[in-house]
C-alpha cells in the first residue's frame, strides 16, 4: 500500500514539475484550431491582483519524515496550480460571450473553460455536460481552481471556475467573462455541484 501511495505521488510530482515549468514569461494558448502559439504574459490588473492575493496556499513546514513530507510537496505544487488557474482566468474578464467561441476574442463558457486549463496544459473535454463528467465531486465543497456547475437549460449546461469565497469566474451570454456569486438567486437556484479536476488541499 505504501508502495502504491508513493508511486501515485510521485507521478502527480513529475505532472506538476512539467506543468510548473511551462509557467513563465509566455504563457501558451490554443486558438481555434488548437495549435499552441505564444503570447507575452499580461500584467495583472487590479482585480486579477484581489483575487489571488486571497487564494491559500499552505507553506507551513513538515516535520514529518518519509511519505508524509513528499505527499506534502505534491500538494503545495498542485495548490500553486490552483491558484494559476485562477489567475488565468481573471485575465479574460470582459471578453464577449461567443457561442462556440474558444479564443480570447469570444468564448462560450465550456469553451472559455477549456481555454484557461489548456494554458497550463491540462486538456478538458469541449462541453459543460463532459467536463462535470471529467472531474469528481469536491467533497467538502468547492476550492479555488475546482468548476462549479448549473442547470441553466436542462441538464448540466454552464460551468465556471471557482475562486474562493463563494464567487467563481465564468463567460455569461449577458455579460461575457465576469465574477458572480454562487449566492445570487438566478445561479443558486440552478447550481448542480462542483467537480474536482486537480488535487488541492
Amino acid at each position: 500500500m505504501r508502495h502504491a501511495l508513493a508511486v501515485g505521488a510521485f507521478v502527480l510530482l513529475i505532472a506538476g514539475t512539467g506543468l510548473m515549468a511551462r509557467a513563465g514569461t509566455t504563457t501558451p494558448q490554443l486558438d481555434f484550431t488548437g495549435a499552441s502559439r505564444g503570447v507575452n504574459a499580461q500584467a495583472l490588473s487590479p482585480d486579477v491582483a484581489e483575487w489571488t492575493s486571497r487564494l491559500i496556499v499552505d507553506t507551513r513546514p513538515r516535520h514529518r519524515g518519509g511519505l508524509d513530507r513528499f505527499a506534502g510537496a505534491v500538494l503545495a505544487r498542485t495548490s500553486k496550480i490552483a491558484q494559476e488557474l485562477t489567475r488565468s482566468a481573471l485575465r479574460f474578464l470582459g471578453v464577449p460571450y461567443v457561442f462556440g467561441g474558444t479564443t480570447a476574442s469570444g468564448f462560450d463558457c465550456s469553451g472559455f473553460v477549456q481555454h484557461v486549463f489548456a494554458m497550463l496544459g491540462i486538456g478538458l473535454p469541449r462541453t459543460a455536460d463532459a467536463q462535470y463528467d471529467a472531474g469528481r465531486p469536491a467533497v467538502g465543497g468547492p476550492r479555488p481552481g475546482d468548476l462549479v456547475f448549473f442547470d441553466t437549460y436542462g441538464g448540466v449546461s454552464h460551468v465556471g471556475i471557482y475562486l474562493g469565497h463563494g464567487q467563481f469566474v465564468h463567460a455569461s451570454s449577458s455579460h461575457g467573462v465576469e465574477v458572480s456569486r454562487l449566492s445570487e438567486s438566478y445561479w443558486a437556484a440552478r447550481y448542480v455541484g462542483a467537480k474536482r479536476l486537480i488535487a488541492t488541499r
